[in-house]
């Protein structure tokens, strides 16, 4: 035991000159906190936002393309009007879900210049209609004369404006009716509809699913994404450390060091124990690394339990130092096991679709891509977002599994060198 100890003791103190081990330790936990902690960058819950409400723009010349959802019809308003009726107009466009409303405020500017300004943004932006609410907006609906509330100014042809159009001409028909039919201005009127709502049930959209698909929301989507991302980078950290702690194996091999060891009455697997357990020493410093940035950031919302997120990125780093720890003895070499390591990460998070969504792919690579250990860890996270508790044990035998399977491949291909050696 005392010459167990000895011997993490020497492997610790080569670890800790090395510049490059200390870097990916430290560096790569702060990355992965970063990308964690953003939520800007979310596509998924950007376009759902972009459809569930009114987005404003800071003046009439903003691009609405920049702002909108691209993927919705695009619907630039220049709102003259301001009123409680003509923000309740667009909202009801809005909870269609079809159109994305980009609104900038045009008080003060007149029809010509707001028609300049058009002719401008149907060359400029991407929106497929442009529409101009006037001053007398709520004037012209209760009186319906929709030429005195509202310009249509037609950018694209799409078919989705016909639809546009009609539910427009129908809104506003309907407003116009109950005004007469009870003599309410445009205020009571826009409180009426909107107390009307309030006692409508509210509707929920829920999402079916077999047993292999999870049904996720778009936060949840948007978590997934950005896990996907930080595991790319802890991972990177976790390679280029066992890759050191190979280094040490590789150094006391050309400089006879491991001769000595030997010679000593140390045996081989004692040798290799040690460099094993400096492999689950660097999953564990990188984990409690992580851990305490995101302490420190604040960062704990990101779908699940903290400790569980801890467990599976503890897991992950196992398989992936050990991975590189075994690529690196067999190489015997420095240079050829950096190249190695990066050539594995940069295959391995490619096809767990950690940067971009497999649903489209072929089915080989999605076959392929159940190799990778992050896919399976990807998996797990979902399993945790929607509370499912087996997870863990699945964690843990897919890390076992991995583990035997590096394990064995290492030790055959030792002794495969040794006996050409």
């Amino acid at each position: 035991m005392s010459t167990f100890l000895t011997l993490l003791k020497m492997n610790i103190r080569l670890l800790l000159r090395n510049k490059g081990f200390l870097f990916f330790l430290c560096i790569t936990p702060i990355v992965s906190t970063v990308i964690l902690g953003l939520k800007t960058g979310d596509s998924v819950y950007f376009e759902e936002e972009a459809r569930s409400r009114i987005l404003e723009l800071e003046n009439v010349t903003e691009r609405a393309v920049y702002a909108g959802d691209t993927t919705a019809f695009l619907v630039k308003v220049y709102d003259a009007s301001g009123t409680g009726l003509s923000e309740y107009v667009l909202e009801e466009l809005t909870a269609s879900g079809m159109y994305s409303v980009c609104r900038a405020d045009a008080g003060g500017m007149t029809e010509e210049a707001v028609t300049e300004q058009a002719k401008k943004d149907a060359f400029d932006d991407r929106a497929g209609v442009l529409l101009y609410l006037k001053p007398d907006f709520d004037r012209g609906v209760l009186e319906g004369n929709l030429e005195e509330a509202l310009l249509t100014y037609t950018v694209a042809e799409d078919e989705r404006l016909e639809l546009l159009e009609e539910e427009l001409t129908e809104e506003l028909s309907q407003l116009h009716s109950l005004s007469a039919s009870t003599g309410m201005d445009a205020e009571e009127i826009t409180e009426f509809l909107k107390e009307m709502e309030e006692q409508l049930p509210k509707k929920e959209v829920v999402s079916l699913s077999g047993k292999k698909d999870i049904a996720l929301t778009a936060e949840q989507t948007a978590c997934r994404d950005r896990i996907g991302y930080a595991f790319a980078i802890i991972t990177l950290g976790f390679l280029f450390c066992g890759v050191c702690v190979a280094h040490t194996v590789i150094e006391e091999q050309e400089n006879k060091v491991y001769t000595r060891i030997m010679l000593s009455g140390i045996g081989r697997k004692t040798y290799l124990g040690a460099k094993l357990v400096m492999a689950l020493m660097i999953s564990v410093l990188q984990t409690v690394i992580l851990g305490i940035c995101l302490f420190v950031a604040g960062n704990t919302d990101f779908g699940m339990n903290q400790f569980a997120f801890l467990l599976l990125i503890f897991l992950l780093g196992l398989i992936f130092s050990t991975a590189s720890l075994g690529m690196g003895i067999l190489l015997g070499d420095v240079m050829s096991s950096n190249y190695a390591v990066f050539a594995l990460w940069s295959i391995s998070a490619l096809l767990a679709g950690l940067y971009f969504p497999l649903d489209s792919t072929s089915a080989v690579l999605k076959s392929i891509s159940y190799l990778m250990p992050q896919k399976w860890f990807l998996r797990a996270a979902e399993l945790l977002f929607v509370g499912d508790k087996s997870v863990y044990s699945m964690v843990i035998c897919i890390t076992v599994a991995y583990l035997i399977v590096i394990l064995s491949v290492s030790g055959v291909g030792l002794k495969i060198r040794r006996a050409d050696s």
